[in-house]
């Protein structure tokens, strides 16, 4: 949703280089953050242009995780969360259930989720996306 971009915006705005999130070895700025969001809701609209489609995340917690869940909303998608500790049968049962047009991935998720390449876009392609699409705006949805 268009709501959860422009919160981020606005807190970026407020905040720009503080730190948003942080792991053990990362840290991410409000500005960096959006700038990902923006990137990633971006090139998930032009995978797949329908709005409210549904896309696939599984992936264990990470920063990039939290980045999924942000870009798939603020792309005006619906999110399917898959379990990235169950089994490659209950993987291919979400998807046949769901039938998401994208499914984001770890490494972990990648070895699970068994399907076509083309229909998995995982977590190492990020930073990538982020350099392609870092200028752009996903297009608002309603």
């Amino acid at each position: 949703m268009q709501l959860t971009l422009e919160i981020l915006e606005k807190l970026a705005l407020q905040h720009g280089d503080d730190i948003a999130i942080e792991d053990a070895s990362t840290q991410v700025s409000y500005s960096e953050l959006v700038t990902a969001v923006n990137a990633l809701a971006v090139a998930l609209q032009s995978k797949d242009p329908v709005p409210g489609s549904r896309v696939g995340l599984c992936a264990a917690n990470s920063m990039e995780y939290i980045v999924s869940m942000l870009a798939i909303l603020a792309a005006g998608k619906t999110l399917v969360p898959m379990n990235c500790h169950g089994t490659s049968e209950q993987m291919l049962q979400i998807l046949m259930d769901t039938h998401p047009g994208t499914v984001l991935v770890d490494d972990i998720g990648d070895a699970l989720v068994k399907s076509e390449d083309d229909l998995k876009i995982p977590f190492s392609q990020f930073p990538g996306l982020v350099l392609t699409y870092r200028d752009q705006k996903p297009a608002i949805t309603s």
